[in-house]
């Protein structure tokens, strides 16, 4: 068996880091023999070994030594053991050395900079690690980044909704990069957009389109005949040129300028990235669940996707009726068979930039939520894959079956026919909301909770572990990023065990508990292979959710032992502190929630500062930073 060390460690110019162990791949504690460790990223160590040990070896230990100038130092403490099936495994260096990395996350889009042209850029993201130099973060996390580019108004503002799982962005790019002279109309358009309290993306794309065309018609053909133009379509020649004749469809012109502007896209990110490589810091990107189904990887790949459904998620807190995203559903069976390619070739590409992701809904990959063509409501979806129930196995549970719990239209359908089992059922999401469930006698209620609770609790679980086995390990061993899950929502038992088998870091939200019972998640509950936050994009801002009701906010005060019953920059200050002390390999913050520290930052309204609100399917995202990046230096205190 194969597996993936992964070493936390800020190396001096001129070590080098090696593996050793008991067994002969890691060369019996043998240093001359031991295995040399890659630099994967800023602070990241990487090392692949096959792992087998011998019926008279059970147990393999190992230990991590420096080498510099010829001496080997040792790391402290007693030799590590590497549990029985795990190949994923992530250490620190040197046991008393075990730090929490802490981070920034905001959208791109977000960004406000001095010269900017009303949105967030990716030349702009050197600037943002300048403050988090000083401010001692490490990670920067960003939205997706994926062209969106489909109607030119606001629904394009949907980062998660791409029309490519490839190409990037031209939004992002900066127009002086690109060439474009600075006049006098190119200094009143960027003035007038860069007063703008939010991002008004159809303003800006509409401007930058004109530039791009300009820049386009004086540098193509200088351009297309350059070794370093030829070898970037070479490099994604397997996606690139489809998108290109997709976009000149859509746009009625040519596909140069897409090619154009897809090369100066990956051009200014490498650069930027390059930038924060160099200040020693992590991008961690975002990469969607789904793909917009009108889009250039349907077209060029139906087979991959199921285009009669829809998916989304079932209802929770923040969606009364579930959401509905729109997306197709992919036909995992057409991918395994050459082992999810169109999947391991996203990330490779998505590597070419980030040092980590955040795989968007990971729920996903066990079983996502389906949604029939005719209907919008989230409601009436179910889980696909999924293990329906015949007749026979409802009415053992003691369930009375009727012809009319599952014929009934609308949302008071009890049971819900399986799409392709049409002799057998699934129970309806919020069954106990619905008038047919009202109206049951008592021990008819019981049974159908216990058939509810079993078919959404139990009845899955080996059955979606299974199916994220078979998906997942191509996908992570894929490339060398970092994966981290967005495990929130309906969690089924067995997605802990995956990811911690995977070394997948999972996503924990001080207000979003998994452990039950509890109201909200104390830092001794937390898994340490996690990303620690005070909320997401798709939550009010800490302020704004202690804003929305005041006896969770005395409760949530309680739980940290806070006397100021007040909500201050202090008190905001005085949660983030208390973050800082949890086991956590990373701890990501709302950029948000940072700057909210110091009370002149605020605005008016804390709503305002919410980025999406997921029960709003024309939610328009525009959140932008009231103060440019340059007024933040130097750091908030």
């Amino acid at each position: 068996m194969a597996s993936l060390f992964r070493l936390r460690y800020d190396s001096r110019w001129g070590e080098e880091l090696f593996l050793t162990g008991n067994i002969p791949e890691l060369g019996n504690w043998n240093p001359n023999k031991a295995v040399p460790m890659e630099y994967v990223g800023p602070g990241i160590w990487s090392a692949m070994v096959e792992t087998v040990c011998t019926p008279s070896l059970q147990t393999m230990e190992y230990k991590y030594f420096i080498r510099e100038n010829g001496q080997i130092h040792w790391e402290d403490g007693p030799n590590r053991l590497l549990p029985e099936g795990k190949d994923r495994v992530w250490d620190w260096f040197g046991l008393t050395e075990r730090q929490t990395m802490r981070g920034v996350a905001v959208p791109l889009f977000s960004l406000r900079t001095e010269n900017d042209f009303g949105i967030g850029e990716f030349a702009d993201l050197p600037k943002l690690g300048d403050w988090c130099l000083a401010n001692g973060l490490k990670i920067i996390q960003i939205l997706p980044i994926n062209d969106t580019t489909l109607h030119y108004d606001w629904r394009d503002s949907y980062p998660y909704n791409a029309i490519s799982a490839f190409a990037l962005n031209p939004i992002y790019l900066n127009l002086k990069q690109l060439g474009i002279k600075e006049d006098t109309a190119f200094k009143r358009a960027r003035t007038i957009l860069n007063k703008e309290e939010s991002v008004n993306y159809p303003k800006v794309l509409k401007a930058k389109w004109k530039h791009f065309q300009t820049a386009f018609e004086q540098q193509w053909e200088a351009l297309k005949g350059t070794a370093e133009f030829q070898q970037f379509v070479k490099e994604n020649e397997d996606w690139l040129h489809d998108y290109a004749q997709y976009c000149a469809e859509r746009d009625n012109n040519g596909t140069e300028i897409h090619l154009f502007l897809q090369y100066h896209c990956d051009k200014q990110l490498r650069e930027a990235v390059k930038a924060l490589h160099d200040k020693g810091l992590l991008l961690k990107g975002d990469i969607p669940i789904g793909v917009n189904p009108s889009g250039v990887d349907v077209k060029s790949h139906p087979d991959l996707f199921n285009l009669d459904v829809q998916v989304g998620a079932p209802p929770d807190d923040f969606a009364y009726e579930g959401q509905n995203w729109g997306f197709p559903s992919y036909n995992w069976e057409a991918m395994a068979k050459d082992n999810y390619a169109w999947w391991q070739r996203r990330l490779q590409v998505m590597a070419r930039y980030f040092d980590a992701y955040r795989i968007d809904h990971i729920l996903g990959f066990f079983r996502i939520w389906e949604i029939p063509k005719s209907t919008r409501s989230g409601l009436l979806g179910h889980f696909n894959p999924s293990l329906p129930l015949s007749v026979e196995e409802i009415e053992k549970q003691g369930f009375k079956f009727s012809k009319r719990f599952h014929t009934t239209r609308g949302v008071e359908t009890l049971f819900i026919p399986d799409p392709i089992e049409k002799d057998k059922y699934i129970p309806r999401i919020e069954l106990q909301r619905t008038y047919h469930y009202q109206h049951l006698k008592d021990d008819q209620k019981q049974a159908l909770d216990r058939i509810y609770e079993d078919f959404y609790y139990h009845r899955h679980n080996e059955f979606w572990k299974q199916k994220a086995l078979e998906k997942l390990p191509p996908l992570i061993n894929a490339t060398k990023m970092i994966a981290c899950g967005e495990d929130l929502g309906m969690i089924p038992a067995s997605v802990p065990e995956v990811m911690q088998q995977l070394g997948i870091m999972s996503l924990e939200v001080q207000r979003m508990p998994k452990v039950f019972g509890h109201q909200f998640v104390h830092t001794e509950d937390l898994p340490e292979n996690c990303v620690y936050t005070t909320g997401t994009h798709d939550m009010p801002t800490l302020r704004g959710w202690l804003d929305e009701d005041r006896v969770r906010t005395r409760q949530f005060f309680d739980s940290l032992d806070l006397d100021d019953r007040k909500i201050t920059g202090k008190t905001i200050k005085k949660i983030l502190e208390k973050h800082c002390d949890s086991p956590s390999k990373w701890n990501i913050y709302p950029l948000q929630d940072l700057l909210d520290r110091e009370q002149k930052n605020w605005s008016p309204n804390p709503k305002e500062d919410q980025i999406n609100v997921p029960a709003n399917a024309r939610n328009q995202w525009k959140w932008r930073m009231r103060m440019n990046l340059e007024t933040l230096l130097p750091p908030i205190r």
